[in-house]
């Protein structure tokens, strides 16, 4: 079967089916389109490829249970969502950022928020610790060292879509490793 001739809504039902030639072809099919779109809003290379490549990683990851009436609609406005997701993320760094730059120097007088911070750190290195060997490899040079997809795969030697998928573990595990920091930490950088 020759899928670059088929229309979107029939590579949709084989992508459902798992057919990988099939999510080939939609990823060849628009991710130049999709990159350019990203690439017109972030004006960043790497990070235009970096929501491109999740776009696509998340659409086969979700294959079996996303609805799509327009394949075009759906990865266009996949995009918008991650763009104004990625440009959240940056906010809540920034004013994290922001914070951290107007604090006094380790030295403070309320040790709740100090014990709040250090049983934080213990936990984030604990739930780092329990992620499998490369998967906490690949979420520290991610995560910790800022490297993009392309470096991780070059320097560990494996595939940008393995990486993918560590990041994607590891960040699922964390969160849920964390989850009960969560308000404690929301409260020490807003409430204060």
């Amino acid at each position: 079967m020759k899928y670059n001739g088929l229309p979107d809504n029939l590579l949709v039902d084989l992508l459902k089916a798992s057919d990988e030639l099939a999510f080939k072809e939609i990823y060849t099919r628009y991710w130049k389109g999709i990159y350019k779109a990203a690439y017109a809003k972030v004006y960043h290379k790497e990070l235009a490829e970096e929501i491109t490549q999740n776009l696509f990683v998340d659409l086969w990851k979700r294959r079996e249970t996303i609805a799509i009436n327009s394949l075009d609609n759906y990865l266009f406005g996949s995009l918008k969502y991650s763009i104004i997701n990625h440009y959240k993320s940056q906010l809540v760094k920034e004013k994290y950022q922001i914070h951290l730059d107007n604090q006094q120097p380790p030295v403070t007088n309320n040790t709740d928020d100090l014990a709040i911070l250090n049983d934080l750190s213990k936990a984030f290195n604990e739930g780092i610790s329990l992620l499998p060997k490369k998967t906490g490899e690949v979420f520290r040079l991610s995560r910790i060292d800022n490297r993009s997809t392309k470096e991780i795969s070059q320097e560990l030697n494996i595939s940008e879509k393995a990486v993918e998928y560590h990041i994607t573990q590891s960040i699922k595990s964390m969160r849920f490793h964390l989850k009960e920091y969560l308000f404690l930490l929301l409260s020490l950088f807003f409430f204060h």
